[in-house]
């Protein structure tokens, strides 16, 4: 077939696949490994590289159409192939640096590979060529967003009405971001984030550059960030199981601060460590002004028991702790949480001479627990996390402790805990990144569509979960009286692909606060959200 016309070298046609698919929970059996990663399983079934020689009397292998290659002259076809292996050996051999080593030169096939090898050869091949010959330009940027659209009512009981007021219904967005983030040069990266829907919006959210590679100490961080304490601090929102993060988030962890840190992973990405200093108290914007105090330090270590690499992280069990130092500004702190949702709007501010009125202060969902402010020398807060994903189910719970170490009073302790669990009906699971010891996002097997086509209607249904919370925190101690709440929460997620979902929440509130006693408000919510 010499004549014959072929496509250019490095314009191969992709050779038409079945699509991949999932084997069914009970046909697979997760394979531990116990502070070590294990090899991964060989193939069960038959594949292009292993697949066993063609009966005598078979047709050869056709090849996808865009080749045109009739099947007499197969061989033809097949010897081009090799001769352009041949060739693309030696341009990758002729693009490296003088003096390079030529020990991975192929050596002569004993038998020629078939058809359908080499197009795949070729093609990984000619994309690794492509990817390290690319000119990388310094700084470079990338562009995300993100945005949350809550609703609400609430149902209170006659004594939490009494005690909080009526707490209005309404609809609100709860975030709405938009970041950047890149290389600023091949050891350093930034993020740069802004929220147009928070309090005092536009605000500063993740705002940060840090120093990566470096030796025993891994990577160094400065700016603001979420601090390494907790596993639902240090994961993204975005895929959270819950519309808001457990009582425990406001009461008790540092959050976003500005400061220095370092973090790092071990070789086999089961334990990661971390540890920060910075300032424990400030304003929206990430300014921190005090007289006396005002510092902290966090640290946070993690590992995996169990992962198991065949399904690709499928089945774990993560473990952490974490502790936070700190030194209050001006030797005040305040404790206090509100009921796992918020809804609220701006008031109307100063009005001018043009009659529009300037944003003000946020009216909406209420600290249902509050300690006040208390005159504290230093806090140290303790906590657990745990984190089992078995397939479609997943447990998550974390408890802590804040020791209050009082300038006028004793030493008191307040404490808290959540555990929740989520069920996947479609059969996903919930991922887990190694190297931040943090929750992943779900991607659904297939994504929510529906359409028609040849007159038939054609649909996927996304992934469905289902997921319950209890949580609990214990404000009361000593002279401090901020009250006791319990909260259930049950909820419903559908995800409609990897980057939209839509949530729906009940929250059982209990609060049972000094003066007043204990009260009910029920919480009725829903969420869509959507990131890129």
């Amino acid at each position: 077939m010499a004549g014959a016309a072929v496509p250019a070298a490095f314009a191969l046609p992709r050779v038409a696949q079945a699509p991949p698919s999932y084997q069914p929970e009970p046909s697979y059996t997760p394979q531990p490994s116990f502070g070590k990663n294990p090899p991964p399983q060989a193939p069960t079934g038959p594949t292009d590289a292993g697949a066993a020689a063609p009966p005598a009397g078979a047709q050869p292998e056709e090849v996808a159409a865009p080749l045109g290659t009739p099947a007499a002259s197969l061989d033809d076809f097949e010897r081009r192939l090799i001769e352009l292996h041949i060739e693309f050996e030696k341009m990758k051999q002729s693009a490296q640096p003088e003096g390079a080593s030529s020990a991975g030169e192929a050596a002569p096939a004993k038998k020629p590979k078939s058809t359908r090898q080499l197009l795949g050869e070729l093609r990984k091949d000619f994309e690794a060529f492509q990817e390290a010959t690319r000119e990388v330009k310094y700084p470079n940027v990338m562009v995300h967003g993100v945005f949350q659209a809550d609703a609400g009512a609430f149902d209170q009981s006659l004594n939490n009405r009494a005690t909080y007021g009526t707490i209005a219904d309404g609809a609100e967005f709860r975030r709405a971001r938009l970041s950047a983030n890149g290389d600023v040069w091949q050891n350093m990266k930034y993020f740069f984030q802004m929220d147009f829907a928070f309090f005092g919006r536009p605000t500063f959210t993740d705002v940060w550059t840090e120093i990566n590679e470096l030796p025993y100490l891994g990577n160094m961080r400065f700016g603001q960030w979420k601090q390494p304490f907790s596993l639902e601090v240090v994961s993204s929102f975005r895929y959270t199981m819950f519309m808001e993060r457990s009582v425990l988030f406001q009461a008790f962890t540092p959050f976003r601060r500005i400061g220095a840190g370092i973090y790092n992973h071990s070789a086999d990405f089961d334990s990661t460590w971390a540890l920060s200093v910075f300032r424990s108290g400030q304003d929206q914007y990430g300014d921190s002004i005090s007289k006396s105090g005002g510092n902290g330090m966090s640290g946070r270590v993690t590992h995996l028991p169990f992962y198991d690499e065949p399904s690709a992280g499928r089945y774990y069990l993560h473990l952490g702790g974490s502790y936070f130092l700190n030194s209050p500004p001006n030797h005040l702190w305040r404790f206090r949480t509100i009921p796992e949702i918020f809804i609220g709007e701006n008031a109307p501010g100063v009005v001018g001479t043009s009659g529009q009125a300037v944003p003000g202060a946020l009216d909406g969902t209420p600290f249902f627990v509050d300690t006040g402010p208390l005159r504290t020398r230093l806090v140290n807060t303790f906590g657990t996390e745990s984190l089992l994903v078995y397939g479609p189910l997943t447990w998550q719970s974390e408890a802590m402790c804040a020791i209050v170490n009082q300038v006028d009073n004793p030493t008191a302790g307040l404490w808290g805990f959540y555990t929740q669990v989520g069920y996947m009906l479609t059969g996903e699971h919930r991922p887990y990144d190694r190297t931040f010891a943090m929750i992943d996002r779900i991607k659904p097997f297939e994504s929510f569509f529906r359409t028609e086509a040849n007159g038939r209607i054609c649909q996927g249904i996304g992934a469905w979960e289902l997921c319950a919370r209890l949580s609990h925190i214990d404000l009361d101690s000593l002279n401090i009286r901020g009250g006791k709440m319990t909260n259930f929460t049950f909820g419903v997620n559908w995800y409609l692909n990897p980057y939209a979902k839509i949530v729906f929440n009940y929250i059982n509130s209990n609060p049972n606060v000094p003066r007043h006693g204990k009260s009910t408000c029920n919480i009725y919510a829903a969420m869509i959200q959507m990131d890129f």
